[in-house]
């Protein structure tokens, strides 16, 4: 006991100081714990809470994907459901030409109900290969849950001006 006594005297301020350190490790550890391996099961959080009572099931895609196809202008046609975002992909033969392709585009969002429509939000890729007479392209398109329509980027292709 004289020991630790001895060793109290010599060295309470540094005893204090290291059971502080202690104390502020441990504390710093649990933060990090809880931060980066959080309780959270997904990836998404609390963001797609209410999505089972709008859940996009096989059936609604197939339906979609075969309306879609009866236009013999697509080709091809995907749907894909990440988290709140519905991806759509669709391959127009050599024939159609970009506005007609956007106006299908459009016409296709029709083919979703309100209740969709109004959480999902729905990104769009619209292709065509080229081929001898035309250019072909990809064009990239967005609507949000608040929007009205489809918003496209620009398409204009990159060329040296003319001097």
């Amino acid at each position: 006991m004289n020991k630790f006594k001895k060793f109290w005297v010599e060295n309470r301020v540094l005893c204090v100081l290291f059971i502080i350190v202690v104390i502020c490790v441990c504390l710093i550890l649990g933060v990090c714990v809880k931060y980066f391996f959080g309780s959270s099961k997904s990836s998404y959080g609390d963001r797609l809470n209410g999505i089972e009572q709008v859940e996009v099931t096989e059936e609604i895609k197939n339906n979609f994907i075969n309306k879609v196809k009866e236009d013999e202008t697509i080709v091809e046609a995907s749907l894909d459901v990440k988290g709140k975002i519905i991806y759509i992909t669709l391959s127009f033969n050599e024939t159609v030409k970009l506005e007609d392709a956007k106006l299908k585009a459009e016409a296709s969002v029709s083919l979703f109900e309100e209740k969709y429509l109004n959480f999902y939000d729905l990104n769009y890729v619209l292709k065509q290969v080229a081929s001898g007479e035309n250019s072909g392209f990809v064009l990239m398109g967005a609507r949000n849950v608040h929007g009205s329509g489809l918003i496209w980027n620009n398409n204009i292709d990159a060329t040296k001006s003319e001097e």
